[in-house]
């Protein structure tokens, strides 16, 4: 199977086309009450059918998601630095951003934090650093590797990994000493998080550069990231888009669902990442998109791709969560800072950090809300008289 790429021409007759879905949008909308999914065609014309608005795609979206039966599930950020080799501008860890402060965490460090995870009950957890050139990408794959073989030990059920996009032969580093199956596949769940942030190369160039220098520049190579993974054993994906980087929010939900539908056909599981753009250390805040289009599409992203598992963060505020909370799959809560949780709490320094966190109670506190509305949370197991 090829490696995935982006038809340009193909995303822009999806969204300009009159499709069956424009002429029927009732008839499409039973379609997804049946389970069946949508097809990409499908989802970007119930994007630019102005007959649907947002809160009838939300309530049916919703609708779905409860006779399906509906669960969650959580993982919390474990950032192991925050330096970073990239120069994306609306990135606080971008390289030439002065006014960060940056931080490293030893190893002995990264595994008390897993430590503290594993005490107060989590059993996922994100393994985040920068992205670095080939020539000091070593040092962070050996400290991820490192990390992660030591989650296996105090026993997470879920690892995701997001380190940038990495060459075929970096991955033996990256995954060595896991257990595999007979066919090569790694054993434990182990996703890989690469997002595109924006699949419209002149966006893309825009805010990552196009330096060859630049880790980040080059689209093609971060686009094929998943189809490496594969190759190297992993079965689970992450792909993800920023939303708010790039106005034309139509032309990203097409082109996510496509790399989510290539992906699929490839034999991965899939997780969908939607953050919206946040606040940075040294620079105001940036226009994201709007409450109504963000629900929008991912009622959309919901109903249309069923067998992928939306994921949300708390850079939105609790009313966005709660409103989310019955469509999507995974809320992920805690601090963008490196190595920050204590035994009650994270810290969430913007002067430090990735980008800013809306919600900074204790993910106990976040995860126990959702509990109140019934149903189970998976990989979070607080201990008794947690926050």
């Amino acid at each position: 199977m090829r490696d995935f790429h982006i038809d340009d021409h193909a995303i822009r007759r999806i969204l300009d086309h009159r499709s069956d879905c424009t002429r029927d949008p009732v008839g499409t909308l039973s379609r997804a009450e049946r389970h069946e999914g949508l097809s990409v065609d499908e989802m970007g014309a119930l994007w630019t059918t102005p007959a649907l608005g947002s809160d009838l795609l939300y309530r049916t979206a919703r609708e779905i998601r409860k006779r399906r039966g509906h669960r969650l599930e959580t993982f919390s950020p474990l950032y192991l630095t925050n330096t970073c080799d990239a120069e994306c501008r609306m990135c606080g860890m971008r390289r030439d951003n002065d006014v960060l402060v940056r931080e490293t965490a030893t190893p002995e460090q990264a595994i008390r934090q897993l430590e503290t995870l594993v005490r107060r009950g989590v059993r996922g957890v994100a393994i985040l650093t920068g992205e670095y050139r080939a020539s000091t990408r070593p040092w962070a794959l050996a400290l991820v590797n490192q990390v992660l073989r030591a989650t296996q030990d105090l026993g997470f059920r879920h690892v995701l990994i997001n380190v940038g996009a990495i060459d075929a032969p970096e991955y033996d580093t990256l995954l060595a000493g896991l257990s595999r199956e007979t066919d090569g596949a790694i054993r434990p769940q182990v996703t890989m998080c690469t997002f595109q942030e924006s699949y419209s190369r002149a966006v893309y160039a825009k805010f990552m550069g196009t330096d060859p220098a630049n880790p980040r520049a080059d689209f093609d190579r971060r686009l094929t990231n998943f189809d490496r993974a594969f190759d190297a054993g992993l079965r689970v994906a992450n792909p993800g888009i920023l939303v708010g980087l790039n106005p034309d929010l139509g032309y990203e939900l097409v082109a996510l669902a496509l790399h989510a539908r290539h992906l699929r056909e490839k034999g991965m599981d899939v997780y969908l990442s939607v953050p919206r753009l946040r606040q940075i250390a040294g620079r105001g805040a940036f226009r994201g998109a709007a409450d109504a289009d963000f629900i929008r599409l991912v009622a959309i992203l919901s109903m249309g791709l069923p067998d992928c598992k939306i994921v949300i963060t708390t850079r939105e505020a609790p009313a966005m969560q709660h409103t989310l909370a019955p469509i999507v799959s995974v809320i992920s809560a805690g601090s963008s800072a490196v190595a920050p949780y204590t035994e009650a709490g994270a810290r969430f320094p913007l002067e430090a950090s990735q980008f800013e966190v809306i919600d900074q109670r204790p993910f106990e506190a976040i995860l126990r809300e959702h509990l109140a509305h019934g149903g189970a949370i998976e990989n979070f197991s607080p201990a008794p008289g947690a926050a």
